[in-house]
């Protein structure tokens, strides 16, 4: 019974300590993306694949040996016809059987490329092609960095908004309460406490919705960064906290599009074109190997080849070369579409460079705005705050209705609100433009 009652402690105890909630902070969010999100594993693989495709190009190029063993059971041996001449019988033809029916043959060869234009240019390209799927898992990494924090501040929000519409009510309902009181001593009509409970039923309502959007917003997050949704995680850092953090030094910087990842991709892109233009006009060269091979034929009349009998050699070694002569063109229309998708590449890393500068100034214009609406929000809040604390005093000394201090406290309520969603956009502007300067 006591060892029952430990495994059930220990039980207890173990989900108690798995259920607990992981505090993660803005920092640690987003070093949890760059281990665990989807994208960033995806293009990881494929920067991998493209590692290994180097190395399995370069091994063509080493020494190439296989071996071979090969038995042949002759059921019924080839024949040949031969001219009666050769035994004494003039102007017939005879049927005659040559070689054994038991025959084994084993071998070994090896074969090494001496030179091949292409296979030099693509080596080349492999490696730059790897190189640039590295750059990829950088990509991937920066854009998942971005949507982290954009997740984090949504869920940050959607809680605060969730934390100061509890608070709204916990005022509410003991302000419903004493006017009860005062109700029943006849210092105030039942009208405004019928107003207060309206309105704090109104407010339970908008708490329901707020929680549910709490827990979207936490699910949303735990989904971009990777982490099963059914874990459970507090956050640890605030709204007020993540806009201190912004690096406002940034803003001194010059705006650079060539530490961009995108453009430094692209500008890889037209380096591998560059290597198809060489690599087309290199399958105009001609290719050579060199090539060695051993085999050995055993010959019996029976199955008995483990036995001392006789293995005839045969070793054979040389070069080959090949040259091309006529394509029919096709040669050189390859050369020439390869050298039209440099022309291609380039206008796109044009393209890339004059968009990156747009979207710089788009996230500079967005971040000047949001700190302007912060800051009118915030006065805003002070002068709903200021308003319905002055229309408190009012309604305890009776000169107000209810109706009017319900007004002020919705008034209150949305001003909060909208600070709050204020600071949303500053800190997805903040992100933003962090981003445009590949801060992140």
């Amino acid at each position: 019974m006591v060892l029952l009652l430990a495994a059930v402690l220990l039980s207890v105890a173990a989900w108690s300590q798995e259920a607990a909630p992981t505090p993660m902070s803005l920092a640690a969010a987003k070093e949890y993306a760059v281990q665990h999100a989807f994208q960033v594993k995806n293009t990881d693989f494929s920067a991998q694949v493209a590692k290994l495709q180097t190395q399995e190009l370069i091994a063509i190029g080493l020494p190439q040996v296989n071996g071979s063993l090969q038995y042949q059971n002759f059921i019924d041996r080839p024949t040949s016809i031969l001219p009666g001449d050769f035994f004494g019988q003039p102007g017939t033809q005879v049927a005659v059987q040559f070689g054994v029916p038991q025959q084994v043959t084993a071998g070994i060869s090896a074969s090494q490329l001496l030179f091949d234009g292409s296979w030099l240019i693509g080596l080349q390209a492999s490696k730059a092609y790897a190189s640039m799927q590295q750059k990829q898992v950088q990509k991937s990494q920066i854009d998942v960095k971005r949507s982290t924090e954009e997740a984090y501040h949504l869920a940050l929000i959607a809680e605060e908004s969730y934390a100061l519409l509890v608070s709204a009510r916990d005022v509410l309902q003991s302000t419903l309460e004493n006017t009860k009181a005062l109700s029943k001593e006849g210092f105030v009509e039942s009208q405004d406490v019928e107003q207060l409970q309206l309105s704090l039923n109104e407010l339970n309502n908008r708490i329901r919705t707020a929680e549910m959007q709490k827990g979207i917003a936490l699910d949303l997050l735990k989904f971009t960064i990777g982490m099963p949704i059914e874990n459970s995680i507090v956050l640890t850092d605030n709204s007020q906290a993540v806009l201190d953090s912004f690096n406002s030094m940034l803003l001194q910087n010059p705006f650079n599009p060539d530490v961009l990842v995108d453009n430094m991709i692209t500008k890889d892109a037209i380096a591998l074109q560059k290597l198809n233009v060489k690599n087309q006009q290199a399958r105009l060269l001609p290719n050579a190997a060199a090539f060695y091979s051993l085999q050995r034929q055993a010959l019996r009349q029976e199955f008995n080849f483990f036995n001392n009998g006789q293995w005839y050699p045969t070793q054979i070694w040389g070069v080959s070369i090949n040259v091309p002569i006529l394509s029919g063109g096709a040669k050189m229309k390859g050369i020439q579409k390869a050298g039209v998708e440099v022309k291609r590449m380039e206008e796109t890393l044009a393209y890339s460079t004059n968009a990156s500068k747009l979207e710089y100034k788009s996230a500079m214009a967005e971040y000047v705005n949001a700190t302007q609406s912060v800051s009118l929000a915030k006065q805003s809040y002070d002068l709903a705050n200021s308003i319905l604390t002055k229309t408190q005093i009012k309604f305890d000394e009776g000169t107000v209705s209810s109706f009017e201090l319900s007004r002020q406290t919705s008034q209150l309520i949305q001003a909060q609100v909208s600070l709050l969603q204020a600071r949303l956009s500053l800190m997805n502007a903040q992100t933003r433009l962090s981003k445009s300067f590949n801060a992140l």
